[in-house]
C-alpha cells in the first residue's frame, strides 16, 4: 500500500543544499500524488541525531507516516589535465654549464602551452523510506551521478529527484 504522508530529510550540513534537495523531493513527491513535507525548518540534523524519539514525535505531529532520507554514501573525484596544440620539439636541459639562463628559460617556455583541466565527480546517494510507526525500511535505492565542473548542478539535481520518485512510484511505495 502506498505511503502518502512523507517527511523528507536530506542529510546535508550545508543548509542551502539541504533545503534545495528537500524542496525538490517534496515537489516531485507532490506531483506523484503524495503529501510530503520538508524538515529543514522543523529540526536541524544535530537535533534529530541528539534525540531520535523527540524527532519521531515531531515528524508524527505533522501527520507524517513515513520518513524519506537522502544521504551521501560516497564521492570520488578525478582531475585530468592536458595541453592543447601540436607537439613540438623541446631540447632537454642536461645541466651543462655551457647553457645560459636564457637558453634554460627558452626550453621551459617552449614546453608551455595552454593547459586545460577537467574535474569529474562520481556522487553516490542512498535514498530510503522508513515507516515512522514500525521504524522499518519500506524502500531504498542507491544512485550514482557523474558531475562535471561545467554542468548545471541544479538541473542535475532535478533529474536525480525525478528518477528517484519515478522508481518509488514504479515500486508502488508512493501513489
Amino acid at each position: 500500500m502506498p505511503v502518502t504522508k512523507i517527511a523528507v530529510i536530506a542529510v546535508e550540513e550545508r543548509g542551502i543544499l539541504r533545503q534545495g534537495l528537500e524542496n525538490r523531493l517534496r515537489a516531485e513527491l507532490a506531483r506523484a500524488g503524495a503529501s510530503p513535507l520538508t524538515t529543514f525548518e522543523l529540526l536541524s540534523l544535530y537535533e534529530i541525531k541528539e534525540d531520535k524519539n523527540a524527532a519521531v514525535e515531531r515528524f508524527r505531529a505533522t501527520g507524517a507516516e513515513a520518513l524519506l532520507i537522502m544521504r551521501l554514501v560516497d564521492k570520488s573525484s578525478a582531475y585530468r589535465e592536458f595541453q592543447a596544440g601540436n607537439e613540438r620539439y623541446a631540447p632537454v636541459v642536461t645541466g651543462s654549464s655551457a647553457i645560459g639562463w636564457y637558453d634554460y628559460y627558452t626550453v621551459g617556455f617552449m614546453a608551455m602551452s595552454s593547459s586545460y583541466g577537467s574535474l569529474r565527480e562520481k556522487v553516490y546517494l542512498e535514498v530510503s523510506l522508513h515507516d515512522l510507526t514500525t521504524e522499518k525500511r519500506l524502500w531504498s535505492a542507491l544512485t550514482q551521478t557523474m558531475v562535471g565542473e561545467n554542468m548545471d548542478r541544479l538541473a542535475e539535481m532535478d533529474k536525480l529527484v525525478e528518477k528517484v520518485v519515478a522508481a518509488m512510484k514504479k515500486d508502488g511505495v508512493v501513489p
